[in-house]
Order: C-alpha cells, then structure tokens, then sequence
C-alpha cells in the first residue's frame, strides 16, 4: 500500500468521526431544549455548541 491509500482511509475516517460529533452535539442540544427539568440547561447548551464546532473544525481542516 502507498501513503496516498492510507491518507485516504484517515481523511474518510477522520471526516466520519466528525460527523458522528456533529450529531452528538446535536442531540444533546435538542434533548436540552425539550426538557424542563434540567436545572442548569446552559452548560448543556454550550457543551452541544463546542462539540457542533468542533465536529465542522475537524471536516473544515485539511489533512495531509
């Protein structure tokens, strides 16, 4: 196998974990904003916006 083939696998796999964190910090957003029980939902909040960011950070980067 050359490097091309194995930084194509990285890159795929790289950009499929950045969605799975996408969707994570989405749900974690929507379930804090459909329950009103919680008693600090602010940190919630937050935490589903840094995962969010940090998931399009990671498929906006580029790999080498």
């Amino acid at each position: 196998m050359s490097r091309e083939e194995d930084s194509t696998g990285f890159t795929a796999a790289e950009k499929l974990f950045a969605l799975l964190i996408i969707l994570i910090g989405a749900i974690i957003i929507y379930a804090t904003t459909n329950s009103p029980s919680l008693i600090y939902p602010i940190f919630f909040n937050i935490g589903g916006i840094a995962l969010i960011t940090l998931g399009i950070f990671m498929i906006l980067a580029k790999t080498q």
